[in-house]
């Protein structure tokens, strides 16, 4: 059973339907006007993230995070990371609702497939099993290829040699993990975390509005017939003067 694969390897994990419902139970709690409440995301740009608009129960749910909430403001690229960087948190800044809130969802992602491989997972329309995170999946073995390995400047591939320039400080830790690619995704989440946190400070005099929440975990699909789930690490909802 795919539950209990995912337990096995994030115990604390929980539905990606119970984590909706912890961010509109944690940020009522608040007193948060959730129809004035922007969505800001930096997730993988991964087609397998995105709720899917479906007729089946499942996916119905599985769509609230979209519906739930405004928005949502797309941040985030290959493996999660916040591309949109300052500029995008400014921008953003400036869309929220007079008198409301913004929440920001993010980290990485990966696969678990119905068997209990994880970094994999079989997809929509496919009959075969492919890689998630695949941009995760490639950074890991770019780390491997060599000792020298540096990533590339390429306007052609700005993302992923972004995201392995932001890997490579850890590379020892993560080729020398039981599973490098849990652990680049476990230091991608960290890096996700770093940056929204600093970001949000940076640029915390362009927003007005009363709350800022953040949310952030790892993010573990299943495939197209069973939940995906989140290992949140991190939610919390203070007032912009307390930022």
């Amino acid at each position: 059973m795919i539950a209990s694969h995912v337990q096995r390897h994030y115990p604390g994990a929980i539905t990606e339907i119970d984590f909706v419902e912890r961010l509109r139970t944690e940020v009522k709690k608040h007193g948060v006007d959730l129809t004035k409440l922007l969505l800001a995301t930096s997730i993988c740009a991964d087609d397998i993230i995105p709720m899917r608009e479906s007729e089946t129960p499942l996916a119905k749910a599985k769509s609230r995070l979209k519906k739930d909430f405004l928005g949502p403001f797309a941040m985030g690229g290959l493996a999660g990371l916040p591309y949109s960087g300052l500029t995008g948190i400014q921008a953003l800044a400036h869309h929220v609702p007079d008198g409301g809130s913004v929440l920001f969802v993010y980290g990485p992602h990966i696969g678990i497939s119905a068997e209990g491989t994880l970094g994999k997972l079989q997809r929509p329309g496919q009959h075969k099993e492919t890689g998630a995170c695949g941009a995760l999946h490639v950074a890991v073995e770019h780390l491997r290829s060599s000792a020298d390995y540096r990533p590339p400047h390429d306007d052609d591939d700005t993302e992923q040699m972004t995201l392995e320039r932001r890997l490579l400080p850890f590379r020892e830790r993560i080729l020398a993990a039981e599973s490098p690619l849990k652990e680049a995704t476990e230091v991608a989440y960290a890096v996700i975390h770093e940056l929204i946190q600093r970001y949000v400070r940076s640029k915390r005099t362009e927003f007005h509005c009363e709350y800022v929440a953040t949310a952030g975990g790892i993010i573990i699909n299943t495939g197209p017939d069973s939940e995906d789930y989140v290992d949140l690490r991190h939610l919390d909802v203070r007032r912009l003067s307390e930022l």
